[in-house]
């Protein structure tokens, strides 16, 4: 219970804020979520009490006005409520709390289809800058945000492989390894993406070691494509990814092979 209320405080942090937790001690996925319906259930909690309260304060100050110029003034109640409408609809405050709302929306859908894990837009804004006012180097791994162009991209990536997976089961990640100019190239296709596997990262595959080389997209159901090559020592950290292999994949010929003790 405190491992989720933690992540669920935790997630809203950029992922360079929290690189020195590991993965497995937070259910990440599961915190996410929760924040991301925490978050939206207060975005639109605040937005209806800012609605309510500053289009009848609004109204009744418009409407307070018109009266004042004499018993005989003419005042349109419907015309006066819509203008309370628009003033509220472009205030700064409302564009904050909906900036919120769709936010909440955004990180469950990230959550729950990709497993990607998005901090508040705000603390992001704030790591962005502040590594830019430092000329802070990026960090090897990691998904850094540099500028508004790779942020945008990054932003549509997630979304269109959430929309290409969210009606998609999940399935058991297909193992299959191949020999490319001597070297020994593992291929794991898997049905959702894997958000911390980002190039050159080095994974630990039960109890072999090897380096992430690229990700592509393959077909469906499983349309995630992770290449790696096989190094020739162990390389320990706390940077090396954990991955244990289904209890059945397939080799380069195509036999089942059982996990690795």
């Amino acid at each position: 219970m405190w491992k989720l209320v933690t992540g669920m405080v935790l997630s809203l942090l950029p992922r360079r804020w929290r690189t020195s937790i590991p993965e497995q001690a937070i259910p990440w996925v599961s915190a996410a979520v929760l924040s991301g319906i925490l978050e939206t259930i207060l975005a639109v909690a605040g937005l209806t009490y800012w609605y309510s309260h500053s289009v009848t304060t609004w109204a009744a100050d418009a409407l307070d006005s018109a009266l004042r110029n004499g018993p005989g003034a003419e005042y349109d109640p419907h015309l006066l409520g819509l203008s309370a409408f628009v003033l509220w609809s472009i205030h700064p405050l409302t564009w904050l709390l909906a900036s919120f709302l769709v936010e909440g929306l955004v990180r469950i859908v990230a959550a729950i289809s990709i497993e990607q894990i998005l901090p508040l837009w705000i603390l992001a804004s704030v790591d962005w800058f502040y590594g830019k006012v430092t000329r802070r180097p990026r960090e090897r791994g990691m998904a850094d945000q540099p500028g508004g162009r790779e942020h945008l991209r990054s932003f549509l990536g997630t979304a269109k492989l959430a929309a290409k997976t969210v009606r998609l089961r999940e399935l058991a990640d297909e193992l299959g390894e191949s020999e490319d100019s001597g070297e020994s190239v593992l291929e794991i296709r898997s049905s959702r993406q894997k958000a911390e596997w980002i190039p050159p990262r080095v994974v630990r595959v039960d109890d072999l070691y090897y380096r992430l080389g690229s990700v592509c997209e393959g077909r469906r159901p499983r349309p995630f494509v992770y290449r790696l090559r096989r190094l020739a020592g162990g390389v320990p950290g706390r940077n090396v990814i954990l991955y244990h292999s289904p209890l059945v994949g397939r080799d380069a010929h195509g036999q089942e092979r059982p996990e690795s003790s």
